[in-house]
């Protein structure tokens, strides 16, 4: 059985001893939603895809300059991949993003026409990117865009607690509780709680990563003293 939002919001009743007087639903959907921002935030700055990823498709065109915006759903961007010659999976190259500042005696307009097929390069302008080079004829779907997705504010108690919450949604409840206290000026409370977030995350971040040190490898048996 799916656990759900009421689950969280219980236990920060709990932590915070406090009950529906104090943290009722419509705070308690408020706190959840903002608690799962941070999350996604956290995991994110640690590297980790469990933030839940996706990816989205844009027509390639000969528009110049080749500017396109990012999907309103995108949290944060992955890579982008350009595939110029067709519909064949095998064509989509990923893009290498490069800087306003550092083109290296080049410029925009040398990029747009001269920049090998084969290397792509994107520059990304915050709620836009440029492709380049400009490409000479158009593609259905020659942009694949990876990236996060933005977690979608709940709306009722009821709802499941998502993945990767779900694994431990006290988690989210430490979090949502020391956003409560600092709301109520208990700074040394939320304080701990803050703490007691953290160091859950970093136990939940250790079971979900990918694994570093697999498969291991097999080490000759060294016996000292008596030798046979």
């Amino acid at each position: 059985m799916a656990t759900s939002l009421l689950s969280a919001i219980t236990y920060t009743q709990q932590l915070c001893q406090t009950d529906a007087n104090g943290i009722g639903s419509v705070l308690g959907l408020a706190l959840y939603n903002d608690a799962r921002m941070e999350w996604t935030r956290d995991m994110l700055n640690k590297g980790m895809d469990a933030a839940g990823t996706r990816e989205w498709y844009r027509d390639l065109t000969t528009s110049s300059p080749n500017t396109y915006t990012w999907p309103d759903d995108m949290f944060a961007l992955k890579t982008i991949e350009v595939n110029f010659e067709g519909q064949d999976e095998d064509n989509y190259i990923q893009a290498r993003a490069i800087d306003v500042s550092n083109i290296q005696e080049r410029s925009f307009s040398w990029l747009r026409a001269n920049q090998d097929i084969t290397q792509p390069l994107f520059d990304n302008r915050g709620n836009s990117f440029e492709i380049f080079p400009t490409p000479t004829t158009g593609n259905s779907q020659g942009l694949r865009i990876f990236g996060f997705t933005t977690p979608t504010d709940a709306t009722d108690v009821g709802e499941a607690v998502p993945y990767p919450q779900l694994l431990d949604y006290r988690t989210l409840s430490c979090k949502m509780a020391a956003m409560y206290y600092r709301s109520q000026e208990n700074f040394e409370a939320a304080t701990d709680l803050e703490g007691q977030y953290q160091q859950r995350m970093g136990k939940i971040i250790k079971v979900i990563q990918p694994g570093t040190q697999q498969p291991i490898t097999p080490q000759t048996l060294h016996i000292s003293g008596w030798q046979y």
